[in-house]
């Protein structure tokens, strides 16, 4: 399959992912847990609009993993009141499951949080536009065997040093979008310049990554720690982007140019499944091409490339 047929086979799953769904907003009052939903919540869930709802009875609609993780991140939101964004997998009434986007803020009065409240978003379609992505870079990996040789052997050195944190590994892949033009217009010596250029603003900004290698004409893949979460991941990598798409001079010539970035996390628990950590990001970086590109999409994250902003009281 080439990168055209790629796009087609994509296209469909993106559009999906952005057409609307079901959202709306709730709260729960926390001195005696009752809920309030505007009419997207109840169609979400399935129940009838307006209809009578009990926090014990929502929490059996959500399925295991993600009641446990919504709990203990709920609990740490009104211990520190800091707001978080979640996806959870819930199973409406009519027994569908789906993908749930929970934004949580904390509401305080006299310093105790009182309430808590935010939105809960269908994200069903934006799942299956990463699963679909995922599996079709499986089958025709970007990255060329010889960067993902060099990238997990800097991952085994990591996981076998003696003194190591047990944090996450973030991979970025970087694609200078209009490289091809370059070459044509200025010639594969400005390419080669071009890349050795990028390449060393890479290693600037990151002198302390595991891993950096080029991954192929106008590409390169990044390997670092990174003990912070997808939308911290997500922030830093769009203000290097700005960084690294300052123009490059060349003689009488400044070479403009526009960069995506596909990224994606491994968790320390995931260790093993390191080769999932570069089809997910080369999986993020085709998602940053059908969004047009010049933009840094990270895996499973918001669509829109946004990490949704936890609300506050």
């Amino acid at each position: 399959m080439n990168s055209q047929q790629l796009v087609a086979a994509t296209r469909p799953l993106y559009e999906s992912a952005l057409s609307p769904s079901a959202l709306g907003a709730w709260e729960c009052n926390l001195a005696n847990e009752t809920l309030s939903w505007t009419d997207g919540v109840y169609d979400l869930f399935g129940l009838q609009r307006g209809s009578e709802i009990y926090r014990k009875a929502t929490l059996d609609l959500y399925e295991e993993r993600s009641r446990r993780d919504m709990e203990q991140h709920r609990s740490n939101s009104l211990r520190t009141g800091q707001g978080f964004a979640l996806d959870c997998r819930i199973r409406a009434v009519n027994g569908e499951k789906r993908w749930m986007r929970l934004i949580v803020g904390v509401g305080h009065q006299h310093g105790r949080p009182i309430r808590i409240f935010g939105s809960k978003q269908d994200v069903t379609a934006e799942k299956g536009l990463w699963n679909g992505v995922s599996n079709l870079t499986r089958a025709e990996p970007p990255t060329s065997p010889a960067a993902r040789r060099s990238l997990t052997e800097a991952l085994r050195h990591f996981r076998q040093a003696p003194d190591r944190e047990p944090d996450r590994i973030a991979v970025a892949i970087f694609e200078i979008d209009s490289f091809p033009a370059i070459v044509e217009h200025h010639g594969r010596a400005a390419g080669e310049d071009v890349m050795r250029c990028f390449g060393e603003r890479l290693r600037r900004l990151f002198p302390d990554a595991l891993a950096i290698d080029q991954t192929g004409p106008g590409a390169f893949a990044l390997m670092l720690r990174m003990p912070c979460d997808k939308g911290y991941l997500a922030s830093m990598l769009a203000g290097t982007r700005k960084l690294l798409c300052r123009p490059m001079p060349r003689g009488y010539l400044v070479i403009d140019f526009t960069l995506s970035i596909g990224a994606a996390l491994l968790k320390p628990e995931n260790y093993r499944e390191q080769n999932d950590v570069f089809t997910e990001a080369e999986a993020a970086l085709h998602v940053a091409g059908l969004a047009g590109g010049d933009c840094v999409r990270v895996f499973d994250g918001p669509a829109t490339g946004l990490r949704p902003a936890a609300v506050s009281a």
